[in-house]
């Protein structure tokens, strides 16, 4: 093998470059006074996150922790918003995890109502959970969970529901060589199993912010997702505006002055604007309702 290749998958695999799922935390809540939130905390099935920390050994990379995080401060090495642009290319859209295809998420976890709203609003959509009982329970019940709230709003607006489907994990093909080739074939396959494992341990690292996702896709919110109550008390002071991390919140003029909009499309529950509030003028609600 060549010198300069032995040096670089020596230095790919070296210890600081091996991707870890770690809290950002210059995006965490815990730097904010009057909110605090520990949701990844309290949902890790595998008590592997305390006080801000990632604990690597005992994390199996289920992904819950990215579901519920309002400020898309975990930091990890899955392309979340590849593997959810992957399913919408889909024809029909199957959500797969990689014990079933190769290229999808590591684990289903990541995903949360509005997510599976996100892709089913326009789309048939099927999910393939049918192997998470077993690997993971408490991804399974998270799912369930979440796919029946998801599937209650498609069935009140007449849409189809999220279909639950069984996929036959792909085997590879067996390649047949000509004796002629085989040795052309091997130092080729040689030279490309290099290349795989190279690439292979070139370990990026993603953010993936669930709002930024919405957005993106132009999601029409509905009850699953937050609501915002904003009393006669606000005065327009801007500072929820301010604090916003998803800029859910903006000024809206009219012939009576200015007052505060909410965008529900966009809102977390982080919980920023009512917890700092001068006015005390604005409660999260569980559930948006249209006005």
């Amino acid at each position: 093998m060549d010198a300069e290749l032995q040096y670089r998958i020596l230095f790919l695999l070296g210890e600081d470059n091996m991707a870890k799922r770690t809290i950002m935390l210059t995006r965490c809540l815990f730097q904010y006074n009057n909110v605090h939130c520990n949701r990844c905390e309290r949902i890790c099935p595998q008590q592997a996150i305390h006080n801000r920390i990632v604990d690597e050994a005992r994390c199996d990379n289920c992904g819950l922790c990215t579901a519920v995080c309002p400020t898309g401060a975990i930091l990890s090495g899955v392309d979340y918003d590849g593997c959810l642009a992957r399913t919408k290319e889909l024809c029909p859209q199957v959500l797969m995890c990689r014990k079933v295809d190769k290229k999808g998420m590591p684990c289903l976890g990541a995903l949360n109502r509005r997510l599976l709203w996100s892709l089913a609003e326009t789309n048939d959509l099927a999910i393939d959970t049918s192997r998470c009982q077993e690997c993971n329970p408490a991804v399974f019940l998270w799912l369930d969970k979440e796919i029946a709230a998801c599937n209650a709003v498609l069935e009140r607006q007449g849409r189809k529901k999220i279909t639950l489907v069984h996929v036959k994990a792909a085997q590879p093909a067996a390649k047949q060589v000509a004796r002629r080739g085989f040795f052309r074939s091997l130092f080729q396959s040689t030279a490309q199993g290099v290349k795989d494992f190279t690439e292979e341990q070139i370990k990026r690292q993603y953010t993936f912010d669930g709002v930024f996702w919405l957005e993106k896709q132009q999601t029409t919110p509905n009850e699953l997702f937050f609501g915002m109550e904003i009393s006669d008390a606000c005065n327009a002071c801007g500072l929820c505006l301010s604090l916003c991390p998803e800029k859910a919140l903006h000024f809206f003029e009219n012939a009576g002055g200015k007052s505060v909009q909410f965008d529900a499309r966009k809102c977390s529950a982080c919980g920023l604007c009512s917890g700092n509030c001068p006015q005390q003028a604005m409660k999260l609600l569980p559930s948006w309702e249209k006005t």
